[in-house]
This record gives C-alpha cells, sequence and structure tokens, in this order.
C-alpha cells in the first residue's frame, strides 16, 4: 500500500512481517500459516480465546481470496483498545481460514486519528480504530452524539447507535469510503479543575482546555466557559502555570499525566460518553467473499464487547488513582447543566443537526 509501506518497514508488527497490501497469490500459503501460528500465541496472551472457531483448514471456501491488511489507531497497544484489537487480530485470522491477516500498527504509529480517518477512506490505509474525529470531518451533522450533557448515560448512547440514527450515520461514512464494523464505548469525560464545580455558575468564566472538537467548544460557550487550545503534552505544564484553569477527559488521561498534582478536584460530569469505531476501506470490504465479511462483522462485534469490558474495568482503576493522589470528587447537579443547555441543544437540531430532532433523541434515554 502506498507510501505508508515505508512506515510498517519501521514498527513491530502484531503478525508475520510482510504482510502488507492487499491479495493473495499461490505463495502466500506459508505466510498465512505463520500468520495463523503467531495470532495463536496472541490470542492466547490476551487470555480471551475464541469460542466456537472452526479448524483453519475448514473455516473458509477454498476459493476465498487472501488478504494482508494493515489496521492502524492511535490508542495505546497495551489500552482496552489495543488489547481487544489484538484479540480481533487472532479471531479473524483463525476464524477466517488464514485468509484475512492482520498488521496491526497502535500507538500512533501510522499518525493521528484524523490522518486515519482520510487514509481509510481514500484507500491508502485498509482499517483503523478511531473516535469522535469523523463525526468533524464526514459527518457535522451528527455531532450531537458528541455534543456535552446531551447523552444522558452509556445505555442512552448505545440505543441511539443501534437505532436508525445510528445505521444513517454509519450509511454516511460509507458515502466517504469506509464501513464500520462496530462501535467501542472507550471514556467517559470529566471535569478537572482546583474550583470546586457544582452547577452551570460555576463554570463562567473559566478557563477550560478543550480540543478541537467544534461541537465540545460551541457546547462549553453556551455556558460562558472562556476556552482555550492547549497540546496534550503541554496541558500538565498549562494547569501548573495557570494558563489553563481546568481540563476535561477521562480517567485515564488524568491519572496517565498525572493532572492530581495540579488539579484539587474531579467534577464527576459524565458530560461526553465517548465512542470509537472500527473502520475498513468500503472498497476493499466489498471484495471480499460474503464469508469473510461475516467473519470481520461477527469477530469485530464479540472483541468490541471484550474492549468495553476492559475499558470499565480500567476506568476504576483510572479513577481510583485519581483520587489516592489526592483529588477530590465533586458531587454534580448533571441535569441543572442539561437543563441550561436545552435551548441550544434545540436551536442546534433545528439548524445543523437536522438528521435528527431533540425529542427524538430524548426518546432513547430511559
Amino acid at each position: 500500500m502506498k507510501s505508508r509501506k515505508i512506515m510498517a518497514l519501521l514498527c513491530c508488527t502484531v503478525l508475520a512481517a510482510g504482510l502488507t497490501g492487499c491479495g493473495g497469490s499461490g505463495t502466500s500459503s506459508q505466510v498465512t500459516s505463520a500468520a495463523g501460528q503467531e495470532a495463536a500465541g496472541t490470542s492466547e496472551a490476551a487470555g480471551q480465546k475464541s469460542e466456537g472457531a472452526a479448524a483453519s483448514s475448514d473455516a473458509a471456501p477454498q476459493d476465498d481470496k487472501t488478504f494482508n491488511i494493515d489496521l492502524a489507531t492511535a490508542y495505546a497497544s497495551d489500552g482496552p483498545a489495543g488489547m481487544a484489537l489484538l484479540q480481533f487480530v487472532a479471531d479473524v485470522a483463525e476464524q477466517s481460514g488464514g485468509t484475512i491477516n492482520i498488521s496491526l500498527f497502535a500507538d500512533g504509529t501510522l499518525g493521528s486519528a484524523s490522518d486515519n480517518y482520510s487514509s481509510v477512506a481514500s484507500g491508502d490505509l485498509d482499517m483503523a480504530m478511531t473516535g469522535l474525529e469523523g463525526l468533524d470531518l464526514y459527518a457535522p451533522e451528527y455531532t450531537f452524539l458528541d455534543c456535552p450533557f446531551l447523552i444522558k448515560d452509556e445505555a442512552h448512547l448505545k440505543a441511539l447507535l443501534d437505532s436508525g440514527i445510528g445505521d444513517k450515520l454509519k450509511e454516511r461514512y460509507e458515502e466517504n469510503g469506509f464501513v464500520t464494523l462496530g462501535w467501542h464505548q472507550r471514556d467517559v469525560r470529566e471535569l478537572a479543575s482546583n474550583k470546586e464545580v457544582k452547577s452551570p455558575a460555576d463554570v463562567a468564566g473559566l478557563k477550560l482546555r478543550l480540543p478541537g472538537m467544534t461541537v465540545y467548544v460551541d457546547t462549553w460557550s453556551a455556558l460562558n466557559v472562556s476556552s482555550t487550545t492547549v497540546a496534550m503534552s503541554e496541558l500538565y505544564t498549562a494547569l501548573q502555570t495557570k494558563v489553563a484553569e481546568a481540563c476535561e477527559g477521562g480517567y485515564e488521561q488524568m491519572d496517565t499525566l498525572k493532572l492530581y498534582e495540579v488539579q484539587k478536584n474531579i467534577a464527576e460530569t459524565d458530560h461526553v460518553y465517548e465512542f470509537v469505531g472500527l473502520f475498513i476501506n468500503k472498497d476493499l470490504y466489498d471484495s471480499m467473499s460474503d464469508s469473510q465479511r461475516q467473519v470481520l462483522n461477527d469477530c469485530a462485534a464479540k472483541d468490541l464487547a471484550y474492549a468495553d469490558q476492559l475499558a470499565k474495568e480500567n476506568r476504576e482503576q483510572y479513577k481510583k488513582d485519581c483520587l489516592d493522589g489526592g483529588m477530590t470528587l465533586v458531587d454534580v447537579d448533571r441535569d441543572a447543566f442539561r437543563d441550561a443547555l436545552t435551548d441550544y441543544y434545540k436551536q442546534q437540531f433545528e439548524t445543523k443537526w437536522t438528521v435528527s430532532t431533540y425529542d427524538e433523541v430524548m426518546s432513547y434515554a430511559k
């Protein structure tokens, strides 16, 4: 595959060396055999074996073409998403009978999340797991799915993604060149600050560090927040020097960056239930057999559920680390934030999020 092959030569891959590009040949049996053996070893290391998987010699029709695929993610290889993708690689190799071999490039090896989206859409990259940047890039009319305080809980988000709304989003992505194999509920975003935040009045004028997502900036601005953009690598120093007074993100971010050293409080706002997708280039997906596409879909469903499980388990540990590090948990009136933003939400559904309505979206909340 184009220029990323050069980058691939510099990386450690999950499967045997040389598994880049798409296609198959009469000499591919040795490569897929080696990949299958390594994938089986990876499966044991991940601690979760495939159930009911057919033996590789029987799993795929004899005429199935062999595909050697690159899968990129900016997420850490030892985090929930990375571990689940390792399992996905192993499961796909086994259940496809060695006809789909995936090389995993984690930790941003093949570029940023935005880079991965555009590369999968263009066909320069085969697959990617990446997050909310896709809404800004390809489906801004669906950014309500990432809007602070709108989604009430994980069940609400899951119901939306499993509904006709989620199906329409997948169609929108397909129009841009990539197929959604499934969703992973990665994290829940909270607010860290030295000031105690309990209600909307407490954030007025607060210098809050935000990522560059338009919906984040616009929504917090509606709460009279003064947002600032700071690179993640500079966040600790920015908070320490008061360039930013507060930040928001998941417990993983707060723990791994040791923000408990420069922020006293965590307001458990649960303002965004962050989800990411596992995507494959549409032309590549369409070129596969029905049985191969089914393998990808089935393995994605199983292993993304595993990612969800790991994320929940890790979140509790990250939270404990933050509290042990000295942060205090603040009880937040989430409904007050939601009520303060209701008029803003309704206006956005009328002018920007026109694929749905405020009432329809809220009808999926239990």
